[in-house]
């Protein structure tokens, strides 16, 4: 059978993966999947060359596939500690992939929910519709500008309160004020700002987050990314105490609702909460609450569900955060039986919210 007949995520190909986790070791069946799709050492980010790569996965290959589960567990084998940061063409190429799958990983979401006249975002908040994901971490880290003569500059010059989601931890999705997919790679179109802020799919959980996903980002992010990113800096997460004076690059802070970062005289923190309501909003169909004199980031077309969608949806929603908590509770893994609780009282509080409209 041919390769172009055998994508990565199709039957056929599935059982392939599962022959090559039987015979070989972790760090052998990573290389094989990187000669799988001709993984060049170093990413150009063109289109051209991110189309050609895509091409070698199934289109029908969902970001919540067992296969991406497969992939993170390998990598974790394969390279213990902090490994992954060591100088070498596989570990290079392993951190780039990550570039690779969520540009995958946001196709999908365009292939099978994008309709016309919908931006990137309303078509995955279809997606996430009766799925458990999470917007805890703000993504500090995606709101990357840079500064010139005491002022911030926008990549593509274009404002934005990126908005950062999580699916089980490790998928993730950025989204711009605009509603678009943010990417380091993308295969329909290249922005300054999907390349200084875009997404990455997270290889480790806790502790391993920062070994797999993070340290090695220095010695390993491809060379068109590093000059494209020269100059742009995060937000600090610096906060001023009561009665105290500001600390020294508070104006920088994430926090500060008069500094560098801040829109409309509210902080960033403050306005990437709003953003999430709005998201939240835009997800489960209903009408989010606004201050008067207060302008939203627009939306058109916000998908509506009627009451009793919303309402059935969260009873589902409840019944699979039970089974969670009682999964993790076997286990003994305390953080994420922690996290499926929170997520289940914010789903009662939410359904009683609606039963009382």
């Amino acid at each position: 059978m041919r390769r172009d007949e055998m994508l990565i995520g199709s039957k056929a190909f599935s059982s392939l993966w599962k022959e090559w986790q039987k015979e070989y070791q972790p760090l052998q069946v990573l290389e094989l999947l990187l000669a799988y799709i001709e993984m060049p050492e170093d990413l150009s980010g063109e289109i051209e060359e991110t189309q050609r790569l895509l091409s070698y996965f199934d289109p029908d290959l969902a970001p919540h596939d067992a296969f991406w589960k497969d992939v993170a567990r390998l990598v974790d084998l394969a390279f213990p500690e902090d490994s992954l940061s060591k100088k070498f063409s596989i570990e290079r190429q392993i951190h780039q992939l990550r570039y690779l799958i969520s540009s995958q990983q946001a196709q999908y979401v365009r292939t099978h929910y994008k309709k016309t006249g919908m931006t990137d975002k309303e078509a995955l908040a279809v997606y996430l519709r009766w799925k458990p994901f999470t917007m805890f971490d703000q993504g500090r880290l995606h709101q990357k500008i840079s500064f010139c003569d005491g002022k911030g500059i926008y990549p593509d010059g274009i404002p934005s309160v990126n908005l950062k989601i999580l699916l089980y931890n490790r998928i993730e999705f950025i989204l711009d004020s605009q509603g678009n997919f943010l990417n380091e790679v993308d295969a329909e179109q290249v922005t300054e700002s999907g390349v200084v802020n875009g997404a990455s799919f997270n290889y480790g959980n806790f502790k391993r987050h920062w070994q797999l996903d993070v340290e090695p980002v220095q010695p390993h992010d491809p060379a068109f990314r590093n000059r494209m990113t020269k100059g742009f800096r995060s937000p600090n997460k610096l906060r001023k105490k009561w009665g105290r004076k500001e600390p020294e690059h508070f104006d920088r802070s994430f926090y500060n609702p008069n500094g560098i970062y801040a829109q409309s005289h509210r902080s960033l923190a403050n306005d990437v909460k709003r953003q999430a309501r709005l998201f939240l909003a835009m997800v489960y169909g209903f009408k989010p609450v606004q201050k008067k004199q207060i302008k939203e980031v627009h939306m058109s077309k916000q998908p509506q569900n009627n009451k009793g969608t919303a309402v059935l949806g969260s009873l589902v929603f409840m019944a699979l955060y039970a089974l969670g908590i009682w999964h993790n509770a076997v286990r003994g893994n305390i953080p994420f039986l922690i996290l499926w609780s929170v997520l289940l009282l914010v789903n009662v509080s939410y359904l009683i919210f609606r039963l009382r409209k």
